[in-house]
């Protein structure tokens, strides 16, 4: 499914659509250490512009036994092990809501950021539970608002991914194919509607992106959210 994931008869080609667009336009501009937590394969690197020194930091159990990665540094995002005021900008990726306690992660952030430092945080909003059991948190963008308050940062740009229709297409592609993977584990006869998924998949996605496009912008129902935080 790995080819697949950039066209539209993948189930969460909307969550793909935008992913190296909106890296670039996060990493471009961003000069000094840039830490990038929860990094995984590290991915936002080629983004960053020859000024810019990564620094990737994962959780041990997590790097070694899920994703088979090895990070700059291992360590745990709610107790960093950085001094304060050595970081010139963090990136936190879609870890967020994988944290049991995510304000003391905010705190240690903020704590490790210089003065005028930048967080740049994307979690989703309306996306199936993933990565269980570590997966624990939803934020509105007005909750999001709130966390920032609390730990001290300025709301510096603030962005919604996905118009209405997309979201309502990528939550139910993921529903129906999940249902037909039962179907085939189970060994149900249903199975054999797998023979229908691409296409019903295909037609979804256009369709669901045509309307999109041919409508105002709307942030009622996104997918995703991406902020830029600045440390004042």
């Amino acid at each position: 499914m790995g080819l697949l994931r950039k066209t539209p008869i993948h189930p969460q080609w909307f969550a793909f659509l935008r992913e190296d667009k909106n890296l670039q336009a996060s990493c471009e501009a961003l000069d000094g250490l840039v830490l990038d937590i929860g990094c995984a394969d590290g991915k936002p690197r080629r983004y960053l512009p020859d000024t810019a020194e990564y620094l990737g930091l994962d959780y041990f159990d997590t790097a070694t036994q899920w994703y088979k990665t090895r990070p700059s540094v291992f360590g745990d995002a709610q107790q960093l092990p950085f001094a304060n005021d050595t970081v010139d900008h963090v990136l936190l990726l879609d870890v967020l809501e994988h944290l049991p306690a995510p304000d003391r992660c905010l705190a240690e952030i903020f704590r490790v950021l210089k003065p005028g430092g930048t967080l740049t945080i994307q979690v989703p909003f309306m996306y199936p539970i993933h990565d269980a059991p570590l997966d624990f948190h939803r934020w509105t963008k007005f909750g999001l608002r709130g966390a920032a308050d609390r730990a001290g940062f300025l709301v510096s740009e603030e962005k919604t991914i996905g118009h209405p229709t997309e979201t309502a297409a990528l939550a139910a592609n993921i529903a129906i194919s999940k249902t037909v993977l039962n179907w085939i584990a189970a060994r149900n006869p249903l199975a054999i509607l797998a023979l229908l998924l691409p296409p019903l998949i295909l037609a979804r996605n256009c369709l669901a992106w045509l309307i999109a496009a041919l409508s105002r912008d709307e942030d009622m129902m996104p997918y995703s959210y991406r902020m830029i935080w600045t440390k004042r």
